[in-house]
């Protein structure tokens, strides 16, 4: 899933699915500055957790795995448009 190109430190991948994620890091919702990019890709679910924290997937430069949590949704992760 990971783009063939722009993660650090060896993290690029093959890309076997076409999805290309790319690392956009994070901005944080306390201080507007982003942070992490070519680490890591965060991106937004449209599932809620609750009125304050909604789903959001991850991706390192570090680890081959997908992994999901929730985050305060003042908080910045990157969006992939679907189109069905």
């Amino acid at each position: 899933m990971k783009a063939t190109s722009g993660w650090n430190d060896d993290g690029n991948g093959t890309d076997d699915y076409g999805f290309s994620a790319l690392p956009g890091g994070d901005r944080y919702y306390d201080g507007g500055l982003f942070n992490n990019m070519g680490d890591y890709g965060g991106w937004w679910s449209s599932t809620e957790y609750d009125d304050a924290y909604a789903w959001y997937r991850i991706m390192s430069d570090y680890y081959g795995n997908v992994y999901r949590d929730y985050y305060y949704k003042r908080h910045g992760f990157s969006v992939r448009c679907v189109r069905d």
